[in-house]
């Protein structure tokens, strides 16, 4: 028997339990054994657990059985079930048996790994006192919170790895081209591994055995370079060793498609390692949006491992954490959602169905305009109000009604939801306020608290899920009947102030202030009338409500720019904003704005407009000249459908089958980029280019560019400079060939 102290950093599960992949204080790496089994609950009449009983008997291995009492979430009501202990590995396959007994089954499908971390009550990165028997883990002491703003991580070793890029393909996922120099970096030195494919290989085996990292980043590493690294080494017979663990290759998981608010995302397959993590920095939404300070806090509170945290949507983080704070309170997990939407009329689906309440801004150019935000609405709803799926139209409480739509929460349980959201919402309050605060740690801070927001975001989307497994509609439509209630204190508090409310979107108020205004007076007054907290955003020195493009009179709720009046400019909704947006016009707008953001204080903008038109001028002329390249004109192009789907040839969906015609594999949520060509070419396939085909000079259509360069350009000057004159019809004309620029240029 023997303890060591350090950190519990990976997991995966093995035929004898969990093997388990330690960090120790003195930097050792070592792997343990935890025999554990999981649990499944049963539930049924006496017919079928009897079905059950004899299912389990003539298994080849040995089931452990008891009877144990848990709480269905929704009724509240204790349930006698029967547990079920087995292999961990024969989980699975047994579930999809008594599954075909059709008997209720819970607690049965949860990632075997995260069931594990709630069970034993610890999570990935915590830092724990290890009791081991040889290399049997044995036990631990949690010497770590998940909710400690301040915790101690292991010193982790990082090796990178990318295709290095071509001239033209630099930002595209390697499978739209072909790149095959790879690039290894440590600690910020980067070699490129020279030679033939035998000799690359070679040489990468033996700087993975002499590094040792724990973690391997990489740049397309799920979808092309380690399946190709893969498909390599069997070919030439060279061994690599990704995983730490020796005896297992890398682990995969199939590239897949998934609907999220009307829009299609892809996300490709997996590649994991064991003993090992690989984090492929253009396959993870978390990775982009937080790093890996954001990942790690996310796999903490989520009991999900890194690898997998890395890749999967937040809703499955939040998820997660459900489940979690239901097996702790022994509260049976369904395997499905069970609960159906609450039959009613036709005229209460038109009242509940409205979501969040939106005020048309006011088209034009305001000054001395104050934006209010109400922090983190929502999921401050649910923890308010208890809204939670089990706590809408409780029967307990006919008084608590929600406004306008009707519904009831109980106010004698707490929800679930909100059990789940309030230390989420607390945390990142502190976060948040460390980071303003600044110190060593800040950017740490900002990121964890950015991880936190997600979460955030999501919890409010995940109660009308289809597929939530504690999922409710009914408690979606509460959240946003009082988002709405509470815009609408808000405006009458500003208006009843004599305040002028400019626009109004769901979460949000633009009021125009006077210099000298007493705005926390102000925020204060709202905030207690609003019965939700509120924080200033900052104050405009100008800002610009953009009009719609069917109706120049009328406004788009989120569609403006404006400064604020220590010049940070705030965009949503413009060019700049949009994916599909060429480098080139952002850049023309970034100047614009950045012009527009210098003005002085009750400075007059209209003042700005030559300095502004010669910054358009100037980039009229690159293109007129050809001192442009691809990767500044590409489009961007996001595939809702397959290529050979699209019924009419756009210039977007004609660069799609292009690239499948030369034999690349895309997928519904995939992005592409191309240029035009040449936009009104009667050969169809001359119209637009795949950016990763162009290879021999960049050909674009010059009219078609200067056409958005100057819708760009007018999105922003619009209400300060003339409108241009528009330029004749011209027959078409031959694409312009760019100038031959240096990379980078």
């Amino acid at each position: 028997m023997g303890t060591t102290e350090g950190w519990l950093f990976d997991a995966y599960p093995e035929a004898q339990g969990m093997r388990v992949w330690l960090v120790e204080r003195g930097g050792r790496r070592r792997a343990v054994l935890d025999p554990w089994r999981p649990a499944l609950r049963v539930h049924g009449g006496r017919a079928a657990l009897t079905r059950v009983l004899r299912l389990l008997a003539g298994l080849p291995y040995r089931a452990e059985t008891s009877w144990v009492s848990k709480t269905e979430l929704f009724s509240g009501a204790s349930l006698r079930v029967l547990e079920v202990r087995v292999p961990v590995l024969e989980r699975d396959p047994l579930v999809k048996r008594l599954a075909a007994l059709e008997v209720p089954l819970y607690d049965a499908d949860i990632h075997l790994v995260q069931v594990w971390h709630y069970e034993r009550g610890h999570f990935p990165l915590a830092l724990c006192r290890f009791a081991l028997d040889g290399e049997t883990l044995s036990g631990f002491e949690l010497r770590d919170d998940p909710w400690a703003v301040d915790y101690e991580l292991p010193s982790l070793r990082f090796l990178h790895l990318a295709w290095a890029p071509s001239e033209i393909a630099g930002r595209l996922d390697p499978s739209h081209g072909s790149q095959r120099r790879l690039l290894l970096s440590v600690d910020g030195r980067v070699s490129e591994l020279e030679g033939s494919a035998q000799q690359q290989l070679e040489t990468l085996a033996r700087r993975l055995r002499a590094e040792d990292p724990d973690v391997i980043t990489t740049d397309w590493g799920d979808s092309s370079l380690l399946p190709e690294l893969e498909a390599l080494s069997l070919e030439h017979r060279a061994l690599l060793d990704f995983s730490r663990d020796r005896g297992r290759a890398m682990g995969a998981r199939k590239d897949r498609t998934f609907y999220t608010y009307g829009r299609a995302v892809y996300q490709g397959g997996a590649r994991y390692l064991f003993g090992r993590w690989h984090l492929d920095l253009k396959n993870s939404f978390m990775l982009k949006e937080t790093g890996t300070a954001g990942l790690f806090e996310i796999a903490r509170i989520a009991r999900i491992p890194v690898q997998r945290a890395a890749r999967c949507t937040i809703g499955t983080s939040l998820s997660s954490m459900q489940m979690r704070w239901a097996w702790d309170r022994g509260v049976l997990i369904p395997m499905d959602k069970q609960q159906a939407e609450d039959f009613r009329p036709a005229g209460e689906l038109l009242i509940s169905d409205k979501g969040g309440l939106v005020y048309e801004p006011e088209v034009g150019w305001h000054r001395s305009v104050a934006e209010f935000d109400f922090s983190s609405m929502y999921p401050e709803m649910m923890v308010r109000r208890n809204i939670s799926p089990e706590t809408v139209n409780c029967p307990c409480c006919p008084e608590n009604l929600v406004p306008e739509v009707g519904h009831r929460l109980c106010s004698k349980r707490r929800g679930l939801v909100p059990s789940v959201l309030e230390p989420i919402l607390l945390k990142r309050a502190k976060y948040k306020a460390l980071a303003k605060a600044g110190g060593p740690h800040a950017a740490d801070h900002k990121s964890r608290a950015a991880a936190h927001k997600w979460c955030l975001v999501t919890c409010f989307g995940y109660l009308g899920f289809k597929n939530a497994r504690f999922g409710k509609i009914e408690a979606h439509e509460c959240v946003t009947a009082w988002g709405r209630e509470v815009l609408l204190r808000a405006k009458d508090a500003v208006e009843s102030r004599g305040y002028h409310l400019l626009h109004a979107l769901v979460d949000a108020i633009w009021i125009t202030v006077t210099p000298g205004a007493d705005l926390e007076e102000l925020r204060l007054a709202i905030e207690k009338e609003a019965e939700c907290p509120l924080a200033l955003e900052g104050v405009y020195e100008w800002i610009r409500y953009c009009p719609s493009k069917e109706d120049a009179r009328s406004g788009v709720p989120g569609r403006y720019f404006g400064a604020f009046t220590d010049g940070a400019l705030k965009l949503r909704g413009i060019a700049s904003r949009r994916r599909d947006t060429p480098v080139l016009l952002k850049e023309m707008q970034s100047d614009l704005l950045g012009i527009l953001a210098k003005v002085s204080p009750g400075g007059e903008l209209k003042a700005l407009v030559p300095e502004l038109l010669q910054i358009v001028e100037e980039y009229r002329l690159r293109l007129r000249e050809g001192r442009v390249s691809a990767d500044e004109l590409a489009i961007a192009f996001h595939l809702s459908r397959e290529p050979g789907d699209y019924s009419h040839d756009t210039v977007s969906s004609l660069a799609a089958k292009q690239l499948a015609a030369a034999g690349v594999t895309l997928h519904v949520g995939e992005t592409v980029r191309y240029v035009i060509t040449n936009a009104s070419d009667a050969v169809k396939e001359w119209r637009s280019r795949p950016l990763s085909l162009m290879e021999h000079g960049l050909e674009y259509d010059q009219r078609k560019y200067l056409e958005l360069l100057e819708r760009a350009a007018w999105e922003i000057l619009d209400g300060l400079a003339p409108p241009p004159a528009p330029e004749p019809k011209r027959r078409a004309a031959p694409p312009t060939r760019a100038l031959e620029l240096p990379l980078g240029w």
